[in-house]
């Protein structure tokens, strides 16, 4: 909210007008005659700001009018741009009038079918004049509020019951604005009655019972209490309570000469209450935006011509330079086309010369075959040889069985035999490190078990070694 607001109230033909600076009401007045046309509404406006002494720029306007209408509408279950889409196709429909319609909504409890909101509904010409006699008198209108979405507020401020439902009915000029809701400020209706208590109190008091009896049918719900605010309230309690069979009470909220235009100020300017749409409130700020924009423009343009002139110039000389970098560029190219092959050519041969010097395998299988052939014991038979180089060691696996002999004791002769291989393992020039059983591979059996008794781990009169040695021989 701006810290300087004019707050206007427009009940009807009854205008009052409060300049509010940071929250405070620093003047108030209210005109004597009646307002019957919008057409010279720029005139009190001016006399407005001169009673009020008001200075600044911003406005706010309460409007009720007996040609502002409200009508409920059951919504389906949307919200924001697809609730007002659809909201905008229905105010075709029920517009009471032929003209274009301004219009607001109010968000209301659901109906026993669905959800709802309270249309207000107003002819977008007199809402065009208003805002336009707002601009002649150098106001700025950015709010114009229904007054039952200042009376919703009031609910409130009710001793209500949580779930007690109430009716709020407040003098307006020469009708009866009512809404019913409940004491969390949210509400079931809210109408306008064409008559005020002061001239018709036996008609609006049918209205109210009839408004009643409506809410009943629509949401199912019954109202518990009738509370009265305004001019002239306090004569109708006994009548209407007597009418209405309900209790029909004052409203404790004061009804003070600027009640109404200081509560407007407590409404933003985006709720959903508001006349003036959102298009019409940034409707200002679009035309200053184009001013500027198109005075950017202008000196964008001025700009780009004189660098295009610039930049012609620049071009012409770049060309010329160019033609002599490209012959340049060519012996370049040509030469890095002779170093790329010659570097080639380099790196094959370096890699040749790894794999034939680094990377060639070290002979010790064949050293070590041969060295096999010379220690393996004659009364051994070898049928199982498998040799594999692992990293940096080279897995050795022997196996085979003892040679066909006539001596009564093979097991003996095979348990002396293995021990005398791996004492060439081990001890031989390749120091083959024997594994045993817990160690990693395959368990070697070493001929014989750690009781001294021969081990046939594949068969009887068979052996199997398995060991690791170093890649290079000593």
């Amino acid at each position: 909210m701006s810290e300087t607001v004019l707050s206007l109230s427009l009940l009807n033909e009854q205008f009052s007008a409060t300049a509010v600076h940071r929250g405070n009401a620093v003047g108030n007045w209210e005109r004597a005659e009646p307002v019957a046309d919008l057409a010279d509404f720029s005139s009190v406006l001016r006399e407005a700001v001169q009673q009020t002494h008001y200075a600044g720029t911003p406005a706010t306007v309460i409007l009720a009018h007996t040609r502002l209408a409200q009508q409920l509408v059951e919504t389906p279950p949307v919200k924001g741009r697809n609730l007002k889409s659809f909201l905008q196709r229905r105010v075709k429909q029920v517009k009471p009038f032929p003209s274009e319609a301004a219009w607001s909504y109010q968000p209301t409890l659901p109906t026993r079918n669905a959800q709802s909101v309270l249309l207000h509904l107003f002819p977008k010409e007199l809402l065009d004049q208003l805002v336009r006699a707002c601009a002649t008198a150098e106001l700025q209108c950015a709010k114009v509020i229904p007054a039952s979405a200042i009376l919703q507020r009031q609910l409130t401020a009710l001793p209500l019951e949580p779930n007690e439902v109430a009716l709020l009915a407040a003098e307006t000029g020469s009708t009866t604005t009512v809404v019913i809701g409940r004491k969390d400020g949210q509400i079931y209706l809210g109408r306008t009655l064409s008559n005020s208590w002061n001239a018709y109190a036996d008609r609006v008091s049918v209205d109210l019972n009839r408004t009643i009896l409506y809410v009943k049918q629509q949401f199912g719900v019954s109202v518990g209490s009738v509370w009265l605010f305004g001019a002239g309230a306090q004569p109708r309690l006994g009548p209407m309570q007597t009418t209405l069979r309900l209790p029909v009470k004052l409203s404790p909220v004061p009804p003070g000469p600027a009640y109404w235009n200081l509560e407007a100020l407590k409404i933003p300017a985006d709720d959903p209450n508001n006349l003036i749409s959102t298009e019409q409130l940034e409707a200002p700020r679009r035309r200053v935006f184009l001013k500027v924009t198109s005075g950017l423009v202008g000196l964008l343009a001025l700009g780009a011509l004189v660098t295009a002139g610039g930049i012609q110039m620049l071009v012409t000389d770049r060309a010329k330079q160019l033609k002599k970098l490209e012959a340049k560029l060519e012996q370049k190219q040509e030469e890095q086309m002779r170093l790329q092959e010659r570097e080639r050519e380099f790196l094959q041969k370096k890699q040749f010369v790894k794999v034939v010097s680094d990377e060639k395998v070290p002979p010790v299988g064949g050293w070590f075959l041969g060295y096999l052939g010379n220690t393996l014991p004659e009364q051994l038979l070898l049928n199982q040889f498998r040799l594999k180089r692992e990293n940096d060691l080279w897995h050795v696996e022997l196996g085979g069985v003892l040679q066909p002999s006539t001596n009564q004791a093979p097991a003996t002769v095979l348990a002396s035999a293995v021990a005398s291989l791996r004492k060439s393992l081990t001890e031989g020039p390749f120091h083959v490190r024997l594994l045993g059983e817990g160690e990693r591979g395959r368990a070697a059996t070493a001929g014989v078990s750690p009781a001294g008794r021969p081990a046939a781990t594949i068969g009887e009169n068979q052996f199997f070694l398995e060991g690791v040695m170093e890649c290079k021989t000593h």
